[in-house]
């Protein structure tokens, strides 16, 4: 499976509890979704059951933001994209990326109308 490769660096970093290749999966996934959304992260993986129960999780394996329950087990890398989008930093960072361009687009446009 190819993804997208993210241009940019994630403003948060991810880490994973879990084991073996549903872990793996996982990492894959949340790879492609962030790619998807222009984003690289650092992706750790970590085995901690007891953590992971800590944390309040009922399925194996577990993404962590900030030491938080982000997602549990194996959500589709379309569901994991929908989920990014509702990370207050990754919905800024995307939201000041279309700022940014759409600022830019008026600023060449203006320029355009005011020296014609």
């Amino acid at each position: 499976m190819s993804c997208a490769v993210g241009s940019r660096d994630c403003p948060v970093s991810f880490e994973i509890l879990g084991s073996g290749q549903d872990a793996a999966k996982l990492r894959q996934r949340l790879s492609c979704a962030l790619g998807g959304l222009g984003f690289r992260a650092t992706i750790t993986i970590h085995q901690d059951v007891e953590r992971a129960l800590a944390v309040g999780a009922t399925q194996d394996p577990v993404v962590l933001v900030d030491n938080r329950l982000f997602t549990q087990g194996l959500p589709r890398t379309e569901t994991l994209e929908d989920l990014l989008r509702t990370l207050p930093a990754i919905a800024l960072a995307l939201d000041t990326s279309v700022t940014n361009s759409s600022t830019d687009i008026r600023s060449s446009a203006g320029g355009t109308k005011h020296g014609s």
